[in-house]
């Protein structure tokens, strides 16, 4: 694509011109997921950039200068969202040390040992109760730790439908603890940390 095509395109993106918007997509997402990638370092992560990046251009279209450097516009945008979720990681983290460190006290009695071989037993339950295609997806992607292109391969689906079976299957889990615990304020922390909740 040439600098013309390029600056025709952008003046119609800025007048809200839907294809111009996929054909830009099209060109800039690998760029914008190989920039993403490379601080991340996880590829659900830096899709997910992609996807803020490029909806933030569709919601800003019409202050975009047609005239000026798409490439370094849309690096600028993928770089301060990069380093907000690296930002966000790594306060998640100093949690995770400090709800790990409660979870250590909480475990060191025989009596909480049991609680939480029981809370295990639910969990195993919950995913037992999931419906055959869902259960395999969740168990693919969190107990065995694969990424969503890899499950999708494995089972011979969509990207998309094994993220819509996970978003399912979290969902059905968390309804089941509701259902049918009193779980303490500390467990539910520990849970949504381990990506349950």
């Amino acid at each position: 694509m040439n600098n013309n095509d390029e600056i025709a395109l952008l003046t119609r993106l800025k007048n809200g011109d839907k294809d111009a918007y996929l054909l830009l997509y099209d060109r800039y997402h690998p760029l914008v997921y190989n920039w993403s990638i490379k601080l991340l370092k996880i590829p659900e992560l830096a899709e997910d950039i992609v996807q803020e990046v490029f909806l933030k251009i569709w919601v800003i279209r019409e202050r975009i200068n047609p005239l000026q450097s798409f490439p370094a516009f849309i690096y600028r945008i993928g770089r301060n969202k990069s380093f907000s979720l690296l930002k966000k990681i790594a306060a998640e983290e100093k949690l995770h040390f400090q709800v790990m460190k409660q979870i250590g006290q909480f475990a060191e009695s025989a009596e909480n040992r049991l609680l939480w071989h029981q809370y295990e037993q639910m969990l195993k339950n919950a995913v037992g109760q999931l419906p055959r295609q869902r259960q395999k997806v969740f168990q693919l992607c969190r107990q065995a730790g694969k990424s969503y292109e890899e499950v999708a391969t494995e089972l011979g689906i969509s990207r998309n439908t094994v993220k819509d079976h996970m978003v399912m299957a979290v969902k059905n889990i968390k309804d089941y603890f509701y259902r049918n615990s009193d779980m303490s304020f500390l467990l539910i922390s520990f849970l949504i940390r381990m990506g349950i909740f």
